[in-house]
């Protein structure tokens, strides 16, 4: 049982990045997608937990990008989500 925990690949990911990668999207991708938002910062989103800070059409964007609706989202998008 030990053994075959050991053996799997987890990883702690945030829940942006879970919707970003679901969607097909590179990190350059979304950011043009998203309009006005450096790789990087997305990069700081998902690597620490940061909380996104967008506009209201920025938010459009990455919604519509991702495939989600605004209303689906959590409220917490930074909120770590354990991935196998």
């Amino acid at each position: 049982m030990i053994e075959e925990e050991n053996n799997q690949e987890v990883r702690r990911t945030t829940l942006s990045r879970q919707l970003r990668e679901k969607a097909g999207l590179t990190r350059e991708q979304l950011a043009a997608i998203i309009g006005d938002i450096a790789v990087s910062t997305l990069a700081r989103w998902e690597n620490n937990g940061v909380e996104p800070s967008m506009t209201r059409q920025q938010w459009h964007n990455f919604c519509r990008a991702v495939g989600v609706n605004f209303e689906d989202l959590p409220m917490v998008l930074s909120e770590k989500v354990l991935v196998a």
